[in-house]
């Protein structure tokens, strides 16, 4: 049994990012690990928290930062979490754990991101971040690519998948062809 932690999952999926939840459990079902939710970010094998509108972050931005010791736990330890977007956007602004971040005028683009542990990384981004699109320590992952980046991202879904206590994905053909579509649709 393997479980995971959303923040505020209503809110917190602006741009799609609790697809994330649903690409992992559709391959940990598959391999016969069930994939339930706990309350306490602690106990979870996988934290995700999404992108949400700046009138979420407004209301809930008192919880996000107290949430932040929980994170910045996983983050020195390395396991599985998401922080996408504005969260993490708003969290590097906030913590010393993680890397303050360069700001600029905001870009909104499609992008590849070359990342050491898992290959070239592709998504979308609306940010006014200069640097740091794709931070990783471990399993723990900041990044503005919101959405559903594990299913864009096979090795990194790989990863993820191996970190929540499953194996690699066994992709159908059809399904791997979409992902690969998508991916080559997106300028380098």
């Amino acid at each position: 049994m393997s479980s995971y932690f959303s923040f505020h999952k209503d809110y917190f999926d602006n741009n799609g990012d609790q697809g994330n939840l649903s690409v992992l459990n559709y391959f940990l079902s598959q391999q016969s690990v069930l994939f339930d939710e706990v309350t306490d970010p602690d106990s979870a094998d996988f934290v995700i928290v999404g992108d949400a509108s700046r009138a979420a972050l407004r209301e809930y931005g008192i919880e996000l930062l107290a949430l932040a010791p929980a994170l910045q736990k996983r983050h020195s330890a390395g396991l599985a979490t998401l922080v996408i977007g504005s969260s993490y956007e708003f969290l590097a602004s906030q913590v010393s754990w993680l890397e303050t971040p360069k700001l600029g005028p905001i870009t909104s683009e499609f992008r590849t991101v070359d990342t050491l542990d898992a290959g070239p990384i592709v998504g979308y981004r609306n940010s006014s971040l200069l640097n740091l699109d794709f931070v990783r320590n471990g399993d723990f992952i900041g990044t503005t690519l919101f959405g559903p980046i594990l299913a864009k991202n096979p090795t990194l879904l790989d990863q993820m998948l191996l970190a929540c206590g499953g194996s690699s994905a066994d992709w159908k053909p059809q399904m791997l062809d979409w992902v690969e579509a998508i991916r080559e649709s997106i300028p380098t």
